[in-house]
């Protein structure tokens, strides 16, 4: 009977460790909402923007800009490499 006894006391200890080790985290604090990536020039829709002003863009930025124009890009290429085939297919 005191090995019974001593069993449910072990298996409430490590369901209470368990539920406290697993149970879904909550956050305290606010943060600010990420925000998303846009290009920082405005282009018009048949005017491609030069090529100064799309390396001072990342990578994500071109991509957006090119697939506003209708452009698709490959975005595993060097940032150098979307910028000539951007430059290429909008012209």
């Amino acid at each position: 009977m005191e090995n019974i006894l001593l069993y449910i006391i072990i298996g409430v200890i490590v369901l209470a460790v368990g539920f406290e080790v697993f149970k879904p985290k909550t956050k305290t604090t606010t943060k600010a909402p990420k925000s998303t990536a846009r290009p920082t020039t405005t282009t018009l829709d048949n005017v491609a923007p030069s090529k100064a002003s799309l390396q001072k863009l990342s990578k994500k930025q071109i991509d957006v800009a090119a697939a506003a124009q209708g452009v698709k890009l490959d975005a595993r290429e060097t940032k150098a490499k979307m910028i000539d085939a951007f430059l290429k297919q909008s012209k």
